[in-house]
């Protein structure tokens, strides 16, 4: 009998979820590190890591233009360090309302709402990213209780593509004024 993904992941305990989040963030941060260290920059890496935990990814992006790391490299590194926070936010929404009865009745009552829009409704998390930051589009997602693979999904959608637009935006307008 095959079990979905989030029947499975309801049954865990919860430090073990919180245990697996850790070691999903620790190699996300790895990764970022891992990028930044590879063009040889180790304190322009840490400071945009920083930059992308604390502001989200596309301010990072952004900020990465004046670090000196190309396009590509400075995006993954923004959204890659913008990745280490989201399993364990996921983790803590996901018990927060498990657990706590007033915060449940009131998610029932978001539900209800939205479960006219929850297969395709999720979609517009994507074009919000940008604007509202992955992690606010990650709690909206949690409250609407949308199904957490489409929210990650769109999230990661609206990050990596505005990411990526900012950071080339970003280096074709230095291009543009640098004589």
């Amino acid at each position: 009998m095959i079990r979905s993904w989030t029947s499975v992941v309801a049954r865990l305990p919860f430090w073990r979820l919180l245990l697996y989040s850790a070691a999903v963030s620790t190699l996300f941060f790895a990764g970022s590190l891992a990028l930044g260290f590879s063009q040889g920059r180790v304190w322009s890496t840490l400071s945009l890591i920083g930059t992308s935990i604390v502001l989200e990814a596309q301010p990072a992006a952004a900020a990465s233009i004046p670090l000196g790391f190309d396009p590509p490299t400075g995006a993954g590194i923004s959204i890659l360090a913008n990745m280490i926070a989201v399993p364990i936010l996921m983790v803590g929404m996901r018990h927060v309302m498990h657990r706590f009865r007033f915060v449940r009745k009131r998610m029932e009552k978001a539900e209800a709402l939205s479960r006219k829009y929850g297969k395709y409704g999720v979609w517009v998390l994507a074009p919000l990213c940008p604007l509202l930051g992955a992690y606010a589009c990650l709690a909206i997602g949690s409250v609407l209780r949308w199904h957490p693979l489409r929210v990650l999904s769109a999230v990661v959608i609206g990050m990596v593509g505005s990411t990526f637009v900012i950071a080339y935006g970003g280096f074709a307008l230095l291009r543009l004024f640098h004589v």
